[in-house]
């Protein structure tokens, strides 16, 4: 018979002190146009199935999606170093 041994905690490991995923290059443009409009209609669609789809906050949606998407994308160029 063996018996399970309960798994070791994790809690106690040290916080990283650095970015284990480090960017190799720098592109020179985090999202072209069409990627950045694809983007906001996901997070548009997104927006509206957690309201079940009801009418009448389309245009709601997609301005809350798009300054959502421009502020991850800003996020992304300073973290990077490419110019906003």
């Amino acid at each position: 018979m063996t018996s399970l041994a309960a798994p070791k905690p994790t809690h106690n490991l040290p916080k990283p002190t650095h970015n284990f995923f480090p960017l190799r290059f720098s592109p020179p443009l985090i999202a072209s146009e069409s990627e950045r409009r694809a983007q906001i209609a996901t997070a548009a669609y997104l927006r509206a199935e957690r309201r079940h789809f009801a009418g009448g906050h389309e245009l709601e949606d997609w301005l809350a999606a798009e300054a959502e998407v421009d502020a991850r994308l800003s996020h992304l160029r300073k973290l990077v170093g490419v110019g906003a």
